[in-house]
């Protein structure tokens, strides 16, 4: 047991992140990062970089992520099309919660560990360093958002603290509640944000350089930093406003949030790039994307069909059969029909829309958004919608779509398919340029008086932009609001586990056996099965 919970909340050290890479992408980073485990001291600016690395598979669009947590997340948000083969509709295989989890602490043990390295330094090295400990706080809370997003009550204010103390006893973390560790994000990203605008207006020549050297998510650049930290906090905000024990919480957060720096177009926003650095992601994206997730489903087709005309975004997002028609696979198709669709592999004869391959599964380019300016119009339509900030609606709304219309086209016009052995065909599908945003306003205008519930046009939207690339926060919003408005059959079949559409996911079996004291006292703060609803969400169903 001792030997299994140091896999989990030991320290990670950036030699150790690195082995998932590639020997090429492995090489570019010690080329381009001073890796602590290569010198005879560990600072706070290296063991920013190990946080980056430690969480970066469920940052960056890797391989592995989506093969495995975005393809279940997929399915439960319905932004993939997926086979409704009995017995697996809604099942997650415990391998892929565990990984989600392991990582999580992964990350955690790099912060506390720089944390105690900073602690130790003197005080003018601490007035140079601070800056990277903040920073990785910010990172540090857009993950532990997730993971508490997934699973509720989670350890976090006792955990991470082995590879710091040696201490066996600190091997077992005990639980702290969701609604308290919500409390603390918005309270502390708040901090943050003013506490990194301080920092920038008094910034060392040396502090700049060790950003500038360390910092791969947004290049040393400090404004981004506050559009990240307040963009997270809005989203949280929003997250708890609706109901729940921090409703007020929350609305505070939104109504101060929406007065700070949010990004506001493509360029603004928080993003990795696949071949950033040359570290060259994008064989990890291709394949994903091609594996697994690649067959549309028709719930969004049919979202960017609502105005009765096809949205800007649709030729971009699916390349449709050979007929020029957008069909899509449904969870309330039967497994024969999709069987007798999907039996054909060849372009020419396929019946669903696949993903536009220069867009996704051959764009060497592809870019990872953290968060978006999309998003965060989104998040201002429904704040303005619900009251909880002054502004339009409406124009929220449409500037969403339009940077939403503005991200899709920019993988796309942007692709590099040099690469992929059928790169020539997957040409047709590139833009030649971005379209007149002028008619993609006019068409979310168009969206927009369509629907009577404007929440529903909203969030309806926002799940769309999310799609493929961001399935859990896709997943997030239709529990905490109900929409979009999907269909969520009862799974029958002879060896089910889950029946029904979930509402979270049960601990990972590793957590059971490991840290079993600490997981029986949480009981009382929430029962772990796929149903118990989660302080911030609406029952489904």
């Amino acid at each position: 047991m001792e030997t299994n919970m140091k896999k989990i909340y030991s320290l990670i050290l950036v030699v150790a992140a690195l082995t998932a890479f590639t020997a090429c992408n492995k090489e570019a980073f010690d080329s381009k990062y001073n890796d602590p485990s290569k010198t005879t001291t560990v600072s706070p600016d290296k063991m920013m970089t190990g946080a980056f690395m430690a969480g970066r598979d469920y940052t960056f669009n890797a391989y592995w992520r989506m093969y495995t947590w975005d393809n279940y997340m997929g399915k439960l948000a319905q932004t993939i099309g997926f086979g409704v083969q009995s017995g697996t509709m809604y099942f997650i295989n415990d391998g892929y919660a565990s990984d989600r989890w392991g990582n999580f602490y992964k990350l955690l043990t790099q912060y506390r560990v720089a944390v105690k390295t900073w602690e130790a330094e003197d005080e003018a090295n601490q007035k140079v360093d601070r800056i990277f400990l903040a920073l990785t706080e910010v990172f540090l809370y857009d993950h532990l958002s997730q993971i508490v997003d997934i699973w509720g009550p989670v350890p976090f204010t006792k955990a991470g603290f082995l590879g710091v103390t040696s201490d066996i006893a600190d091997a077992y973390p005990a639980y702290d509640s969701d609604v308290d560790l919500y409390k603390m994000m918005l309270t502390e990203l708040d901090k943050l944000y003013t506490e990194i605008s301080a920092y920038k207006a008094d910034m060392t020549d040396l502090a700049k350089t060790k950003l500038q050297q360390q910092d791969f998510i947004n290049g040393g650049d400090l404004d981004k930093w506050l559009v990240y930290a307040n963009a997270l906090r809005l989203r949280l905000g929003v997250h708890v406003s609706a109901q729940g024990d921090l409703a007020g919480d929350g609305k505070a957060a939104v109504a101060s949030a929406a007065k700070r720096a949010l990004p506001t177009d493509w360029a603004s926003s928080i993003k990795v790039a696949s071949d950033f650095d040359g570290f060259q992601y994008w064989e990890n994206f291709r394949d994903g994307y091609k594996d697994i997730n690649n067959v549309a489903n028709q719930k969004m087709i049919d979202a960017m069909q609502i105005a009765g005309e096809n949205d800007p975004r649709l030729p971009v997002i699916y390349i449709p059969n050979e007929a020029g028609d957008y069909f899509g696979e449904f969870i309330t198709e039967t497994s024969d029909a999709q069987n007798e669709h999907n039996t054909y592999n060849e372009y020419e004869e396929r019946y669903y829309a696949h993903l536009n391959g220069a867009t996704f599964t051959y764009n060497n380019l592809l870019v990872s958004p953290v968060i978006s300016a999309a998003e965060a119009y989104f998040l201002l339509a429904e704040a303005y919608q619900q009251g909880y900030a002054s502004g339009n609606a409406k124009d929220a709304f449409v500037k969403g779509v339009v940077a939403s219309a503005e991200q899709y086209y920019n993988q796309n016009v942007n692709s590099d398919q040099s690469k992929a052995s059928n790169s020539q065909y997957f040409k047709k599908f590139t833009a030649e340029e971005l379209p007149d945003m002028a008619a993609v306003e006019a068409y979310a205008n168009k969206v927009w008086d369509k629907y009577t519930d404007k929440m529903e046009a909203i969030m309806t939207q926002k799940w769309l932009h999310f799609g493929i690339m961001q399935p859990s926060q896709a997943w997030t919003d239709i529990r905490r609001t109900g929409y979009p408005k999907l269909d969520y059959p009862t799974d029958n079949g002879a060896s089910v586990i889950v029946t029904n559409i979930p509402q979270r996911v049960k601990y990972p079996n590793s957590e059971l056996t490991n840290n079993r004291a600490n997981y029986d006292a949480n009981s009382s703060n929430i029962k772990d099965d796929y149903y118990s609803v989660l302080f911030w969400a609406k029952k489904l169903q």
